[in-house]
Formats: structure tokens, sequence, C-alpha cells
């Protein structure tokens, strides 16, 4: 009886880990979502609010920004995005970090001429404070 018992405990803790562990996956999942959706509205708050003063973040052509020349770029061009679509989303936690594997189908304008894309990216959010931010972001070509 008492092996039963230990067993049910262990199985107990081990579901309470996976829940909790889905609850943050889905957190962050949220959070792609809306960097994303304020990168496709120019919205420099809350690119400002979902990012680390210490970004680092990489395009898949080579350009590597801080936060605030990725926040300028998203606001000023020469690339805007109409929409970004993430698939094959791994979402893994590690500690105080997550971190995003995906990759991205997505409709721009570069210098007024229509611009279809399709890369692999990588982001790393960091909770600090209680709150997560994006440290850092590689694109990278398919």
């Amino acid at each position: 009886m008492l092996n039963y018992l230990k067993i049910f405990i262990l199985l107990t803790a081990i579901s309470i880990n996976a829940q909790a562990q889905s609850k943050k996956e889905a957190q962050i999942a949220k959070l792609v979502i809306a960097i994303n959706t304020a990168i496709i509205n120019t919205d420099s708050i809350t690119l400002r609010n979902l990012t680390s003063d210490e970004l680092s973040y990489g395009h898949s052509a080579g350009l590597i920004q801080d936060q605030k020349a990725f926040i300028a770029g998203v606001m000023n061009g020469p690339t805007f995005f109409k929409s970004i679509e993430p698939f094959d989303q791994k979402i893994t936690m590690a500690g105080k970090n997550a971190i995003v594997r995906h990759i991205v189908t997505a409709k721009a304008i570069n210098k007024g001429n229509p611009l279809d894309l399709k890369f692999g990216n990588i982001m790393v959010w960091q909770k600090k404070q209680g709150k997560w931010k994006l440290l850092a972001r590689q694109g990278y070509k398919l």
C-alpha cells in the first residue's frame, strides 16, 4: 500500500510540473504573437516593453541590432511587415529563460516593393523582475 502511495505522489508531482510547464510555454507563445503584432503595427511602445535593454536582434541577412536600432528599424523601415506567421514552433523552458524556435513566413513591403519571406528564427526570452523580455533573436536563411 505504501508503494502505491509513493507512485501516486510521484505521478501527481510530474503532472503538476507538466501543467506548469505548459502554462509557461503558453505565456511565451502569446509573447511571440505580441511582438510580431507590434512589428506589423509599428508599435514602438509595445516593442520597448517586450524587449530587454540588452537586446541582441540578428537578421537573416546578417544585420545585428541593439534594442534602440531594432525599434528604429521597425518604425522607419526600409522594410515594413504586413504579416508574420510562425509555424513548427517549439518552446523550451530553461530556468528563467525560454528558447523559441520556429520557421517564419512573412509578407512585407521593402522600399515600396512587395516581399515574401521565409526564414528560420530562434528567440531567447528572459524573465527578469517578474516580466518576460526578449533578450536575443536570430533569424537565419533556409
